[in-house]
């Protein structure tokens, strides 16, 4: 079965997609990574064409049944998109990544689509980084 994983170009998240597609078995699934990943879904006009054009080309090219929906915390695209990091993060990137599935599940009936949010820990010792990711239902 054909995976397309959807996420942020972060290079911080590289390792934690790669660890997560071995985790639900997705290994060879294709990468569509923008800045913000299924933020990019989100929008209106041109830029939402152009992103469903190309997962369209994929899911019918690669015969896509599967598509991961990846966001994570600390996203610049987010702040930029939201005029600064002052909200409930995990809240909305939450609220977007439903929206997005319910886009692609009503666009591609035969699509299992799955959403994980990969979230920013602190560690109480003045450092932080990046958790495992947490499916969102």
């Amino acid at each position: 079965m054909g995976a397309l994983l959807i996420s942020c170009s972060d290079g911080r998240i590289a390792a934690e997609l790669t660890r997560l597609q071995k985790r639900v078995h997705a290994e060879d699934a294709d990468r569509m990574l923008v800045p913000g990943g299924p933020l990019v879904l989100t929008a209106t006009g041109a830029e939402r064409r152009v992103a469903l054009d190309s997962v369209k080309s994929l899911i019918d090219a690669q015969n896509i049944k599967q598509v991961l929906l990846v966001s994570h915390q600390d996203c610049w695209a987010y702040e930029r998109a939201l005029g600064g990091l002052g909200f409930d993060q995990q809240e909305i990137l939450a609220r977007d990544l439903r929206r997005v599935r319910t886009l692609l599940e009503n666009q591609y009936p035969g699509v299992e689509v799955y959403c994980f949010v990969i979230p920013w820990r602190e560690n109480g010792t003045g450092s932080a980084a990046f958790g495992e990711a947490e499916r969102v239902d």
